[in-house]
């Protein structure tokens, strides 16, 4: 009788354990049809997995080993506390996915569409970012170090908080981003678009800021709740005093 009732017990405890394992026939039926919207990979191991030519739009890979995976269309897609270490998403279309909390060291972006995507506390270290579309994305809290962003499009985006030592934002538009009051120690700003960004209190110590261009800021007005712009651009004089790197090339106000 007691091994009768163990054997229920322990079967019972594997149906938990399995009731929500990932079936690969999924990915094989994926690759059938050529789609998998809304589909469940809570937790699933998607290690190398190719899912390139599938369209997977708001589909679950929370939690997720998709490590060195490979994925192209992922709309609105829900990475949270995924691995994607090394993923390949060159060229991807990931709009409005949710990536917070994954890691996504050394992953492969570049040329990827990514707007309004959320990156809150996720570690892009090392992560090729060159010249993605991530406006209003939301990097709160993340790792950039060492990220590249070389010509990426960064417009509205939200940085609070993020780290950014050594990260390349060469060339990238860099317009309407908060800035203020980050660790920009180091950073590469060559070439890049700073109109209406915020720098206030930033630590620019070290930061590459030649041939970037400063332009008009925007600033709120409360009282008639509407955007206003002054002319005045960023200070030469205040570049040289933060300790950025500058020269005849950056387009600052004298």
């Amino acid at each position: 009788m007691f091994n009768k009732l163990a054997t229920s017990v322990a079967f019972g405890l594997l149906s938990i354990a399995t009731a929500h394992a990932f079936d690969p026939l999924v990915i094989e039926r994926a690759k059938s049809l050529g789609e998998c919207e809304h589909c469940d990979f809570v937790s699933a191991d998607l290690k190398g997995v190719d899912l390139k030519g599938i369209k997977l739009d708001e589909s679950n890979f929370t939690g997720a080993d998709l490590s060195a995976a490979a994925i192209d269309d992922c709309g609105a897609c829900n990475f949270t506390g995924a691995n994607l270490t090394g993923a390949q998403m060159d060229g991807a279309s990931l709009d409005e996915a949710i990536f917070d909390t994954a890691d996504m060291r050394s992953a492969h972006c570049s040329g990827a569409y990514i707007h309004h995507a959320k990156f809150v506390g996720a570690n892009l270290s090392g992560a090729d970012m060159r010249k993605v579309n991530v406006e209003k994305g939301n990097f709160s809290q993340a790792n950039l170090t060492n990220a590249n962003f070389s010509g990426a499009k960064l417009k509205y985006a939200n940085l609070g908080g993020a780290v950014l030592r050594g990260t390349n934002f060469s060339f990238a538009d860099l317009s309407a981003t908060d800035l203020g009051s980050l660790d920009l120690e180091g950073a590469n700003f060559r070439g890049a678009t700073f109109n209406g960004t915020l720098l206030r209190d930033a630590k620019l110590k070290g930061a590459d800021l030649r041939q970037s261009r400063f332009h008009s800021v925007s600033i709120y007005d409360t009282a008639t709740n509407r955007l206003g712009e002054s002319f005045d651009p960023v200070r030469c004089a205040d570049l040289q005093e933060a300790g950025a790197l500058f020269d005849a090339t950056t387009k600052c106000g004298k």
